[in-house]
């Protein structure tokens, strides 16, 4: 505690370069912190679960040469022929795909005639095969029977009259029923006609994860005969063989179209892209900055250290031990990192602010910034360890040669 005067009167005398690296540290604190909790925020998201066998599944889809193609012949004859090909556990036919970012939606209400209140999700038009092909878990109810569903073109009027939906479009639009929504109706679009709920499946993100309505959604037994995608889950570890082969087969089959496939893990890679730059960039931008400020502690202890040299030399001479040398270094260092990191603390909370107020980003936890701090004041002391350690070697011969 003795030393505390000597260390004070020191950087009262190198308060510029003292403050420099206080602020340093401050804002890096600021920063990285800040990046961390964005970091964690985009990770977690990517990691949830989906809901499907994502491991598993191919897509494929096809464009028609003639311009009076039979979608729906079509349809029908490559769902036989890709069933019975080896590998394949399941197939089904969707107007979208999860994960891939293109789909369907609209606002969902528990009562009919409502125009305001509604509950966004996602739907899907499905044949019966598609709780099996997508690997869903099936938590209450049913699915669909063959003879229910229906083929819909853009002239029809026919529109489904049952539903599967998901927990979460469940919990969402009935919250007092406690998930409980077997035989309940719902209305899309704030009309008149009655949609009955038969099951339910735990989850299902839907096309855009990312998005408020992810999580909700509702699939129908339907079929469209302008465009869908075929949805096919593959046994575990035939996924690759399966979309070569399934590729091959439906241009054996009719070779008016070009096929194009997707896994469904190359779809979740592609929307999630994005999210696996920033969390990349923020990455290299913490490591950075941390780097920077290890280098600026260093440089500055050396560049004091070698200063000191004589009023080091005297200290040793007068009795002061490498230790206490040590320590007075440590010491010093120990103030100006505790000076930035208070500045940074408060500069991390003005800082998240504005983030969650212009761009709506996550809030920052006190935890993250109490971890930060506290590794950035280890990664201070380490910088400066070094330079206090060579400062504890100076032998008291230095002071009498420079007499």
């Amino acid at each position: 505690m003795l030393e505390l005067r000597p260390i004070l009167s020191a950087l009262w005398r190198h308060k510029v370069s003292a403050l420099l690296i206080a602020l340093q540290l401050g804002l890096t604190l600021a920063i990285v912190s800040n990046a961390l909790v964005v970091m964690n925020e985009r990770t977690e998201r990517m990691s949830r679960p989906t809901g499907i066998a994502e491991n598993d599944i191919v897509t494929f889809n096809f464009m028609a040469i003639p311009k009076d193609y039979d979608m729906y012949g079509a349809f029908r004859q490559d769902m036989d022929m890709i069933r019975s090909l080896p590998g394949v556990a399941s197939a089904s036919v969707s107007n979208a795909v999860p994960l891939s970012g293109s789909g369907s939606a609209s606002g969902f209400y528990s009562e009919p005639n409502k125009e305001t209140g509604a509950t966004g999700a996602n739907y899907y038009t499905m044949d019966e095969h598609f709780i099996d092909a997508l690997g869903m878990k099936l938590v209450a109810g049913r699915g669909f029977y063959p003879e229910e569903v229906m083929k819909i073109s853009p002239s029809s009027n026919d529109r489904p009259t049952i539903a599967v939906v998901t927990q979460k479009f469940a919990d969402d639009l009935f919250p007092e029923s406690n998930g409980n929504v077997l035989g309940k109706v719902f209305f899309n679009g704030g009309d008149d006609h009655p949609i009955k709920i038969v099951g339910i499946v735990e989850r299902n993100l839907g096309p855009w994860p990312n998005s408020s309505v992810a999580g909700r959604g509702a699939f129908y037994p339907a079929i469209t005969d302008r465009w869908f995608h075929y949805i096919v889950r593959a046994e575990p570890g035939q996924r690759d063989k399966v979309q070569k082969l399934v590729e091959e087969k439906l241009a054996e089959r009719d070779g008016n179209r070009v096929i194009n496939s997707h896994t469904i893990e190359e779809e979740k890679a592609q929307y999630y892209a994005g999210d696996n730059t920033m969390v990349k960039v923020l990455s290299g931008v913490v490591i950075l900055l941390t780097f920077i400020v290890a280098l600026g502690i260093v440089g500055l202890t050396v560049f004091w250290i070698t200063q000191r040299q004589k009023q080091i030399g005297v200290r040793r001479a007068l009795g002061a031990t490498r230790t206490a040398i040590c320590r007075y270094f440590l010491l010093e260092n120990l103030m100006i990192a505790a000076t930035g990191i208070a500045l940074g603390t408060a500069a991390a909370q003005i800082f998240n602010g504005l983030l969650v107020r212009e761009f709506d980003q996550p809030v920052l936890p006190l935890m993250i910034t109490v971890s930060c701090a506290v590794a950035l004041l280890v990664v201070s002391l380490a910088a400066s360890l070094i330079p206090a350690l060579r400062a504890a070697n100076i032998s008291p011969a230095t002071a009498t040669r420079s007499v």
